[in-house]
C-alpha cells in the first residue's frame, strides 16, 4: 500500500463566476509519475480549475493539499514555491525582452559580485531549450519568434522552475507535428523523474499519445 502523500490533492474545489458555475465540488489527487488528461469542451471548467492550483483564481471554495500539507494560495508564485507551475493557452511572454529573460524573468542568477550572470543565463537557456527540442539564440526578442517557438520556449521556462507538478492548458495549440512530438517526449522524460502533469486538452487524438 502506497502511503507517501499525493503530490497534490483537491477536495470539493467550487468556483463561480457571478451565476455561472464554472467549478462544482471537483476532487483531484495527483502523484509522482502520473500524467493526467483533463477533457471537456471549450466552457466545461477545465481551465478554471487548474487556475485554482496554479493560484491564478484565489477565490473558491474548497480545499488543496500538497504533499500531505493543506494550503490556501494567494497567487502565482505562492503555486511555484510550493512546486507546482502551469503553462497557459495563452502565452504570457514579454516580447521585447530575449529568450533568456523571458526564461529567467524575476529569477535571474547572479555572479558573487551581484551582477546578473549573463553567460550562465545563456547556457542554462541552451539547455533547457534543446529538452523542447529546439536551438534558438538566447538573446533574440522573444517578439521576432513565430507563435509555435513561443509556445516552446514558454514550456521551457516551466521546465526552469523545476516543477513538482506541471499543468498544461492546451500546450500544442501553435505546435507543429514534430513539434508536438518532441513535447510528448519531454512529458515521457518528466514523468519517468516522477513529475506529475495535467494535461488539459479538448482533442481525443493527442489524448494515447
Amino acid at each position: 500500500m502506497n502511503t507517501t502523500p499525493p503530490l497534490v490533492d483537491m477536495v470539493g474545489i467550487t468556483k463561480r463566476y457571478g451565476g455561472v458555475l464554472a467549478c462544482d465540488a471537483v476532487d483531484l489527487t495527483v502523484r509522482g509519475g502520473e500524467v493526467h488528461a483533463l477533457l471537456g469542451e471549450n466552457g466545461a471548467g477545465k481551465s478554471t480549475l487548474m487556475k485554482v492550483l496554479s493560484g491564478d483564481v484565489t477565490d473558491h471554495e474548497g480545499r488543496i493539499g500538497v504533499e500531505g500539507e493543506p494550503v490556501r494560495f494567494t497567487g502565482p508564485a505562492d503555486a511555484q514555491r510550493a512546486g507546482i507551475a502551469m503553462i497557459h493557452q495563452e502565452l504570457d511572454l514579454v516580447p521585447g525582452l530575449s529568450v533568456a529573460d523571458n526564461l529567467h524573468l524575476g529569477r535571474e542568477p547572479r555572479t558573487r559580485f551581484g551582477v546578473v550572470d549573463r553567460r550562465g543565463m545563456a547556457e542554462r537557456t541552451r539547455a533547457l531549450l534543446r529538452r523542447t527540442g529546439i536551438e534558438l539564440d538566447p538573446a533574440r526578442p522573444v517578439g521576432r519568434l513565430r507563435v509555435g517557438e513561443q509556445q516552446l520556449v514558454t514550456i521551457a521556462r516551466a521546465l526552469a522552475l523545476d516543477a513538482k507538478v506541471l499543468i498544461m492548458d492546451e500546450p500544442t495549440s501553435a505546435l507543429s507535428n514534430a513539434e508536438v512530438e518532441r513535447l510528448f517526449a519531454v512529458i515521457r522524460e518528466l514523468r519517468q523523474r516522477g513529475t506529475g502533469i495535467v494535461y488539459i486538452s479538448h482533442r481525443m487524438d493527442e489524448i494515447g499519445a
